[in-house]
């Protein structure tokens, strides 16, 4: 039994990897250990006769494992690659959204991107769920909290800015224009655009999150 996981663990070693390397400051063995006991446990779980990949299967159980270890210690801390990563992918989404006028499928952004799923799914995953995202993504400033001051922005901030929403789709320029150079309310901004509040926040919290990652990969 004992030779069966290891062999099985040696098989996926790099796959295993793949995902302890999201991290940083924490020690990759102790991840890949926990990677390796999620492995383990989505082996014996999958169904073969299924059509989904088992790397694509077994990554929530890897990254849980992982995830369990990192959240007892504050030091860890998303790599700058992941970020780059993530970037890209909300990107692609966006690009892939306004081409074919649908959410796309998961499968399509990883295909495209030319990564697999549970990668795609993993890196997701990390940079949503890693705690203080706003300090993390920010580091030295946040450029997000002098939107609403632009009388006390730089030249270089505002072109920075103005670069960053150049990403948003049209609505979610809108909204960010609405509710952080006009200074609206959620309420108001619903009002001038017809939507319901609960569109607009929604909206605005999609919004901030691609301003973030750029923040971040600038």
């Amino acid at each position: 039994m004992e030779d069966a996981k290891n062999f099985l663990i040696e098989e996926y070693k790099d796959y295993i990897y793949s995902i302890a390397n999201l991290f940083y400051g924490i020690d990759k063995e102790d991840l890949f250990q926990a990677g390796a006991e999620g492995l383990i446990e989505s082996f014996y779980s999958y169904d073969d006769t299924s059509s989904v990949k088992f790397t694509t299967y077994a990554y929530k159980n890897v990254y849980g494992h992982m995830y369990s270890l990192i959240s007892k210690t504050n030091d860890f801390k998303i790599s700058k690659d992941t970020w780059k990563l993530y970037r890209a992918i909300m990107l692609k989404y966006q690009e892939l959204a306004q081409l074919n006028g649908r959410e796309p499928l998961m499968s399509d952004i990883a295909s495209e991107l030319g990564i697999d799923d549970y990668l795609l799914n993993a890196t997701i995953t990390a940079c949503q769920k890693v705690p203080s995202l706003e300090e993390e993504v920010c580091e030295n400033k946040c450029y997000l909290d002098t939107v609403a001051s632009l009388e006390r922005v730089s030249i270089d901030d505002r072109i920075f800015l103005e670069e960053t929403m150049e990403n948003l789709t049209p609505l979610e320029k809108e909204i960010i224009n609405y509710r952080y150079y006009q200074d609206m309310t959620q309420q108001e901004t619903a009002q001038k655009l017809g939507l319901s509040q609960v569109k607009v926040s929604r909206c605005e919290k999609n919004s901030l999150e691609k301003m973030r990652v750029l923040a971040k990969c600038a």
